[in-house]
């Protein structure tokens, strides 16, 4: 049994079709890479696992029990826990609060400790409010907040989208830190190159479909996917 099924999900945005029998899987502490062009799906599909759409057809499971009929605060006391693009976090509080409200209605939240020893960058400006982050730090504290509620699957949004390519770096290496700990990770980014070098296994999806699935040597291996579907060098 996956920690996570997907079995032919189809879900739309009013009476526009924008997922057809999408389906996929993900393992325990597996690192799992979603691809694709602009406008593909993937958002899209992140949101149907969180809740935020919800699927018209098909069933999701997690942990073996049918979730696609949850709203997004349910799976999140399930342990699944999505990092949106827009982040949004709280500007008004401080890092610390941002941490403390994530944590308060979790069943077994992680220690603060632990998150200031996984995002040193955090605790060095934990009494600066959200605002006063820049966007790199702003990234560290959204994928925290995920952190600090001990999730059994986080599922990370175009993490590296806009950042200078330090702060990637750095994103990258708390990225490998989260995967090496045993952290089970969904992730969607443009970044071919830098969410390859994360996963275990990849998926492509082309207009709402899924049309490839294997691991990461094995698409390097196939450039005629590659230029198909992604129109990149990896």
């Amino acid at each position: 049994m996956s920690l996570l099924e997907v079995d032919k999900i189809n879900s739309y945005y009013g009476d526009s079709h924008i997922l057809f029998d999408v389906s996929l899987h993900v393992e325990e502490h597996e690192v799992v890479a979603l691809l694709g062009r602009n406008g593909a799906g993937k958002s899209t599909t992140l949101k149907s696992l969180m809740g935020v759409v919800q699927p018209k057809s098909g069933r999701i499971l997690h942990k073996g029990e049918e979730v696609q009929h949850l709203p997004p605060f349910q799976l999140a006391r399930r342990g699944i826990q999505l990092v949106p693009e827009e982040r949004r976090i709280f500007g008004q509080i401080t890092v610390h609060e941002n941490l403390q409200l994530a944590a308060m209605t979790a069943p077994q939240p992680r220690s603060l400790d632990e998150i200031y020893e996984t995002f040193p960058r955090l605790a060095e400006r934990k009494r600066n409010r959200g605002k006063q982050l820049s966007g790199g730090e702003q990234q560290m504290l959204a994928i925290a907040r995920a952190m600090i509620r001990n999730a059994s699957i986080i599922m990370l949004d175009e993490p590296f989208e806009g950042l200078a390519p330090l702060i990637v770096r750095d994103l990258m290496e708390v990225c490998r830190k989260l995967a090496d700990g045993g952290h089970t990770i969904v992730i969607v980014e443009q970044n071919v190159r830098a969410a390859l070098s994360l996963a275990d296994r990849c998926y492509l999806i082309n207009n709402g479909h899924m049309v490839y699935e294997g691991t990461p040597a094995q698409l390097h291996a196939d450039t005629s996917v590659i230029e198909k579907y992604l129109g990149v060098k990896v």
